[in-house]
């Protein structure tokens, strides 16, 4: 609840705060601000002014003088009237209130940015053979410097060039062992197809590369040489020799070697919870004989969990499975893997794995058999499987350009909630999303405990996005509404005179109807998704 107070009551005080502010700048007297309807709870007066706490915290609002078409005001002071001034200072205190609302993500997200001291270099961690880094020659280690020319230092740097390149070469100059090299890539187009349900079409480019690199896990055969050497299953590989091992490609060379000669291998038990391999012990194996295979298997995308009823389980996907490709292009990271299955979830994939040395091709679907519009549960599953992965990543360097790192950061993610929220009102509208995905207080409640109860980032970054729906909501033509006025207002600027009490009072019952209509239809979304996911919880009968 109090997460729902603060969340809800930012928003609106946001918002009333723009009409409050503005009307103050241009003369408009303020008799009253309110943060919810009602009878007073709080409150006190300085000035003219009424600083309100009202009992029902569903909205606010901002009392002007000469807001009733009855409000007498005295001669020579019409400016400070809100009917009476004049049409420009009336947009622009109208207007205030949802563009405080477009603001909120700026204020929101540039200190949130401004505050990281240290950021990921632009190392390459893991690359996927089939992407085209891989392709193009570039290795996990690289340190990208520039592209094209224009240095890069940052991981986010090297993200924001490819991903605004779709299908055009890129020119990387490189770092490799202490070498300066260049290689051209060509990132490969990829739409995201989670915006096409909004109507968005949005593609970026793709060279399939991770920060983070991906350690080698290994299957040692039961009493094979590598088991008897001490090597574990799901063993992480560290090292080969003192140097890093990047693939499983790097393990069978030296459990090749170690037929001829004494291979050191540094390797680590990996920690379930956080990716990480743990303590490192060395193991030597070899010289094993011409004849005698060392028993390493790749241990990579193999299976150890599946969760019941989730789309990994329907798809026949079983414990120790080993996922060898997605679609017939060959896994060998499950990061890969997974990201490629997110990139476009309504899609039915192939998924081909090795069970008892058999290989067998499988159906999978992400879409959640359970979902209608409206409904309690999401419309795409995570996989539910897990696989063992363990992860080291570059250490953080230090932020040179915190300002210009911020802006553009806060740009980014203000402007894409801005284009989101008002594709996601005009798919409402056209009907390619249903009436029923919308939601009311009981959601904003929801989506309010949810993020703070994960911290406050995610708190405020869902302030944000609300925020922006508030504003652009506000913004529709509906009476009533900051929108509504502002026709109002042109319909008085094309007659040249102000309507009458009566026009105001039929425009005035309309918006409300509209705004009844709209509060029915949301609280009845509200409670059967309430019901739903509260009879989900229910022991079956």
């Amino acid at each position: 609840m109090l997460y729902f107070l603060l969340f809800l009551g930012g928003l609106i005080f946001f918002h009333e705060l723009g009409h409050y502010v503005v009307a103050r700048l241009v003369g408009v007297t303020v008799l009253r601000f309110s943060i919810g309807f009602g009878p007073k709870i709080l409150g006190f007066k300085r000035g003219v002014t009424e600083y309100w706490i009202s009992a029902i915290p569903l909205g606010g609002y901002v009392k002007f003088l000469g807001s009733d078409p009855d409000d007498v005001i005295e001669p020579g002071h019409e400016k400070r009237g809100f009917l009476t001034t004049d049409t420009w200072r009336k947009v622009l205190i109208v207007v205030a209130g949802p563009v405080f609302n477009l603001i909120l993500p700026f204020l929101i997200f540039f200190p949130m940015f401004l505050g990281q001291s240290a950021l990921p270099p632009a190392i390459l961690g893991s690359t996927s053979m089939e992407g085209a880094a891989w392709q193009a020659g570039l290795r996990p280690g690289d340190r990208v410097v520039g592209i094209d020319n224009r240095p890069v230092a940052y991981w986010w740097e090297m993200l924001d060039r490819v991903s605004g390149s779709p299908g055009v070469p890129l020119e990387f100059q490189v770092e490799r062992d202490g070498r300066p090299m260049s290689f051209t890539v060509t990132p490969r187009p990829v739409e995201l197809a989670g915006l096409r349900e909004i109507g968005l079409n949005r593609t970026v480019g793709r060279i399939e590369v991770t920060l983070e690199r991906a350690l080698p896990i290994v299957l040692p055969a039961s009493g094979s040489p590598s088991e008897v050497a001490g090597i574990l299953p799901l063993d992480a590989v560290v090292s080969i020799d003192g140097k890093d091992a990047v693939s499983f490609e790097d393990v069978a060379r030296a459990a090749l070697a170690a037929r001829e000669r004494a291979v050191t291998f540094v390797v680590a038990v990996v920690d379930s919870e956080s990716a990480r391999p743990g303590p490192q012990r060395s193991v030597v194996l070899g010289p094993l004989g011409s004849d005698i295979d060392a028993g390493l298997g790749d241990g990579q995308a193999v299976v150890q969990h599946v969760e019941p009823d989730s789309p990994a389980a329907r798809a026949g996907i079983q414990p120790g499975d080993r996922v060898v490709a997605l679609n017939g292009r060959a896994v060998t990271d499950w990061a890969f893997f997974l990201e490629a299955l997110g990139r476009d979830p309504t899609l039915t994939r192939t998924v081909q794995v090795v069970r008892d040395g058999e290989t067998r091709d499988l159906e999978l679907s992400l879409a959640n058999p359970q979902w209608v519009p409206g409904a309690a549960v999401p419309k795409y599953q995570r996989l539910g499987a897990r696989a063992t992965r363990a992860v080291v990543a570059p250490d953080p360097i230090p932020n040179q350009a915190r300002i210009r790192y911020a802006a553009i950061q806060t740009w980014d993610e203000s402007i894409g909630i801005m284009v989101k929220t008002v594709a996601s009102i005009g798919a409402l509208v056209t009907g390619r999303v249903s009436v029923k995905e919308m939601g009311g207080p009981i959601m904003i409640y929801d989506i309010a405990s949810s993020a703070g109860s994960r911290g406050w980032i995610p708190f405020f970054e869902a302030l944000a996005w609300l925020s922006v729906s508030l504003g652009v909501l506000n913004l529709l033509p509906i009476p009533v509404l900051d929108g509504g006025h502002l026709v109002v207002f042109g319909v008085e600027a094309v007659r040249r005179k102000p309507l009458g009490p009566r026009g105001r009072a039929v425009l005035n019952y309309i918006g409300l109807a509209l705004l009844l209509a709209l509060m029915v239809v949301v609280f009845s979304n509200d409670i059967a998704r309430k019901w739903g996911s509260l009879s989900q919880l229910r022991p079956p009968g």
